[in-house]
């Protein structure tokens, strides 16, 4: 049996309390069982009282805080909630803004540049030239490999033929270019590779 406390002693009638009579479910009359024996300073009848003012002080219900008039509450929560989206709508519309005003500022496509020639390998060494030289100085760096060729009717290779010349760029494309054009005849492969002026063209201008 839960603790119902000694019998109290009260000054005066008006201070004597109400004798109530209560009936009480079996399940929830358990679970009141065993919420006292973990309090065991608390009596039946506080805990009682303590329903009763909790009740009559906070209310429980939902529907009592909605339709109450003096409730402020659920006013400002909307009033919140209202303000907070207008400003992301605000923060959404000025990012489209933005946006659209990059596009239409953004510049336009550059012209493509011009492709670049691939790499010719002879062997392990890069020919092409990035620049190709103007006809003159191209024309000219042909007659020096005819002459030096002529001087060489073993071949030299294109290594060789650097040391000779010394120019001041790769000669790949020139090689590559007076092969095509049936100027030098090339033969081997990789390192082995070595260009011969054709007979005919020996000593003559290309």
């Amino acid at each position: 049996m839960a603790n119902l406390g000694r019998k109290p002693v009260y000054q005066s009638a008006d201070e004597k309390p109400v004798l109530v009579s209560l009936r009480i479910p079996r399940d929830v009359y358990e679970q009141v069982e065993r919420y006292l024996k973990m309090h065991p300073r608390m009596t039946l009848t506080e805990f009682i009282l303590d329903g009763i003012r909790l009740r009559l002080e906070t209310p429980a219900d939902p529907r009592d805080m909605i339709l109450s008039d003096d409730n402020t509450v659920i006013r400002e929560l909307q009033e919140m909630i209202r303000t907070q989206v207008q400003a992301e709508i605000g923060k959404l519309q000025d990012f489209m803004g933005s946006a659209m005003d990059a596009l239409k500022l953004s510049p336009t496509p550059e012209a493509a540049a011009e492709p670049v020639p691939p790499l010719v390998y002879d062997g392990n060494t890069v020919l092409q030239e990035k620049d190709p030289q103007p006809q003159g100085k191209r024309g000219a760096m042909r007659q020096r490999i005819l002459q030096l060729l002529g001087e060489h009717p073993e071949g030299l290779s294109a290594d060789e033929i650097r040391v000779y010349l010394k120019p001041q760029k790769p000669l790949g494309d020139t090689l590559q270019g007076m092969v095509r054009q049936q100027l030098l005849t090339k033969q081997g492969s990789g390192q082995a590779v070595r260009y011969r002026a054709l007979q005919k063209h020996q000593g003559q201008p290309a």
